[in-house]
């Protein structure tokens, strides 16, 4: 009988082991395609780790808060940027709500890790009873009512023998661990996103003076028709056609306006400070700085491996996977010592006198013998969300590794659009003062001016819009690879 029990349990033993740590199933490339134009299937050499391999369960969500670099935006040399960067680092409302729950995850890890030390309770308690003749064979009639006061400490120690308050132990740091790389992917998050408001700002403010400053040369030029018809030289045609190209241009003004006026609100809502307060400090005009060319920002396993989004992933995966031990744990008894000692007295001012002393002490084992079917069951949960965790890690590094390329792929072709926009531009504001001079002293007709000053201003506008569209694609390169 003691032999079937012993294999019962260490077969119950096997059972409860917990699972082997896994990494991801996706194999990332040697290099992006779009940096080195040779894309490879990554070979990991036998003596290294999986480039993608989670790092030990638990590490208990204690270190300091990830640095979010600054480097990527002081290179722009644009100290406006620089500053609001770091006031979005400090201030902003989700970063403040983010720490908190890095707080609080942290918190929990501990209130497990204190699940393996001795608990205590202090109690006191006053109770009027009557025992029961029955308690005490041999006993008759009723027994007297009794006033008992009672004061002690209550203890118990549950021995962890087969590891299930330590796999939940591992299962709190990972989950610490989480929050904290969720906190470095809303810092990453909103620093992208407020140098997007800011970029945009920068540009609706170049859109605007490129139409204030086409308006004032078909002003110009309007001037000229009408000095011309007034000497009697020009047409009322030339004249009218004039005056609706100044107005069309005077009419996309208030919406650039709007547009600096919404860019500057955006950002003072995501520095965490009044945004007309802010919208007073960005009155000045300044221009989009110059950005620099990307050759190479490393190899994707290091750059999928430091997003916080994918570090994230593999964390949770790794705390389910430890909730899975924990759940197994179950399967096993529990040995816990229980000891309890203090005072009990029919009388308050009795309580600490001799004879009153009581304890009791002593080891308890239970075991789910009869709940076996519950146990497996909440195993089973537990493995499908590990399961469930591990596919969700690989889906997210292959959305890393795809957000990535495409990030990269546009950075690139909107760095080579503004080039081809330069041009544009130069030829046709060229073009546009041949075409007035020309008009001005009679060899052509008012048509070719008003068409090449529609051309220069659709194309600075484009040359502006192509800015804005670099200067973005810059700021998603950063949250592309995790604000490295």
């Amino acid at each position: 009988m003691r032999s079937a029990i012993l294999l019962a349990f260490v077969a119950l033993y096997g059972c409860a082991t917990a699972p082997g740590y896994r990494s991801s199933s996706v194999q990332p490339p040697q290099a992006f395609r779009e940096t080195s134009g040779d894309p490879q299937p990554a070979t990991p050499s036998p003596e290294s780790p999986h480039p993608l391999s989670p790092s030990p369960v638990g590490r208990g969500g204690t270190k300091d808060e990830p640095p979010v670099s600054s480097d990527y935006w002081d290179q722009l040399s644009d100290t406006t940027l620089s500053r609001l960067v770091g006031e979005v680092l400090r201030g902003n409302l989700d970063v403040r709500s983010a720490r908190a729950r890095v707080s609080a995850a942290r918190s929990d890890r501990i209130r497990s890790v204190l699940d393996l030390t001795p608990s205590a309770t202090l109690a006191a308690g006053y109770s009027r009873q009557r025992l029961s003749s029955a308690s005490f064979p041999g006993s008759f009639g009723a027994f007297p009512d009794q006033n008992v006061w009672d004061a002690g400490v209550n203890a118990s120690w549950d021995l962890d023998v087969f590891g299930g308050i330590r796999h939940t132990v591992q299962a709190r740091g990972a989950l610490a661990d989480v929050a904290q790389e969720d906190l470095r992917d809303v810092q990453v998050s909103l620093t992208a996103e407020v140098a997007r408001a800011y970029f945009e700002l920068r540009g609706a403010q170049e859109q605007l003076l490129v139409a204030q400053r086409n308006a004032e040369n078909q002003r110009r030029t309007f001037d000229l028709t009408k000095q011309r018809l007034d000497a009697g030289r020009g047409s009322a045609f030339d004249t009218e056609r004039a005056q609706a190209q100044l107005s069309s241009t005077l009419a996309s003004i208030p919406a650039r306006e709007a547009q600096v006026a919404a860019a500057q609100y955006r950002i003072g809502t995501l520095v965490g400070r009044s945004p007309t307060e802010v919208a007073r400090e960005l009155e000045q005009t300044a221009a989009l700085p110059q950005l620099p060319e990307v050759a190479s920002i490393g190899t994707p396993d290091v750059v999928v491996r430091y997003r916080p989004d994918v570090a994230a992933a593999e964390r949770f995966a790794a705390a389910q996977g430890a909730l899975v031990g924990a759940a197994k744990a179950s399967y096993l008894p529990r040995l816990t010592i229980g000891a309890s000692a203090g005072y009990a007295a029919p009388e308050f001012n009795a309580v600490g006198n001799q004879g009153t002393l009581r304890y009791v002490v002593g080891p308890v084992l239970t075991w789910p013998g009869l709940n076996l079917g519950r146990v497996k069951a909440e195993v089973d949960a537990a493995q499908a969300r590990e399961e469930d965790a591990r596919a969700q890690y690989s889906r997210v590094v292959l959305a890393a590794l795809e957000d990535m390329e495409t990030s990269l792929a546009r950075y690139r072709a909107a760095r080579i659009q503004v080039e081809r926009l330069q041009d544009a531009s130069a030829a046709s504001e060229r073009a546009a003062g041949l075409a007035r001079l020309r008009f001005k002293e009679g060899v052509t007709d008012f048509l070719q001016v008003l068409d090449a000053e529609r051309t220069e201003l659709e194309a600075q506008d484009r040359l502006a819009q192509g800015r804005i569209d670099a200067a973005t694609a810059y700021a998603a390169l950063y949250r592309a690879v995790g604000g490295r």
